[in-house]
């Protein structure tokens, strides 16, 4: 039988940043690395060692323990792919959603545990460059569904964004239920949204700005 490593042990139980019982929920496939970052994931395990193995991590402090804080600076960059998330997200709370709100949110609020509203988790418990880098996305992944779908049901958020056009299989897994890109569903009293991955060719803030205000009026 082969040994649980705390590598294996972060694929099966390190789900992302904030907080389970936040209001707005955003799942991806996986989180991303950045440009200076080792190949292997050993900084990250390491990381998630001394922040207590917990399901979720504070973002800030996780990105402080693998020593890059570049999205949480004043005048950060804005993030690929977090950034027409939260483009998304303030057009729902009907918010200023200009570069400057935008950077702030990523800085002070985003997949935060004790500051933030959202939870920001990802199908798997590993990182990589991009999807096309080797690796093994398939070992915890049922796991990993039923759990993110039984916290889903437990906790009621009032939306879940779920981003990734390859992934849309999996997404109806955790919803159990048929989606449609763009569109929104109920699964009780939670609104569902599938959209195509932030950095996909094509996507324009206008596509997240209209999920957005599509969001907010079926909350109404």
């Amino acid at each position: 039988m082969e040994e649980m490593t705390v590598e294996h042990e972060m694929g099966l139980r390190s789900y992302g940043f904030g907080r389970w019982d936040a209001p707005f929920w955003f799942i991806g496939p996986e989180q991303g690395k950045g440009k200076d970052e080792p190949e292997d994931n050993d900084r990250r395990v390491e990381a998630w060692k001394r922040l207590g193995k917990t399901e979720l991590c504070d973002c800030l402090e996780f990105h402080a323990q693998i020593s890059d804080l570049s999205w949480h600076v004043e005048g950060a960059n804005l993030q690929s792919t977090w950034r027409p998330l939260i483009l998304l997200l303030k057009t729902f709370l009907d918010q200023p959603a200009g570069i400057d709100n935008i950077r702030t949110y990523q800085r002070d609020r985003w997949g935060r545990v004790n500051s933030g509203e959202t939870c920001v988790i990802e199908l798997s418990g590993s990182a990589a460059r991009s999807s096309r880098t080797p690796g093994d996305r398939t070992r915890f992944l049922q796991k990993r569904i039923e759990h993110i779908r039984q916290r889903m049901l437990s906790f009621k958020p009032v939306f879940v964004v779920m981003y990734g056009a390859k992934e849309q299989r999996y997404w109806e897994e955790i919803a159990s239920c048929p989606l449609i890109r763009d569109g929104v569903v109920k699964v009780g009293s939670t609104m569902i949204a599938f959209t195509p991955h932030p950095q996909d060719r094509g996507r324009r803030n206008d596509d997240w700005t209209k999920l957005g205000k599509t969001l907010r009026r079926q909350s109404g």
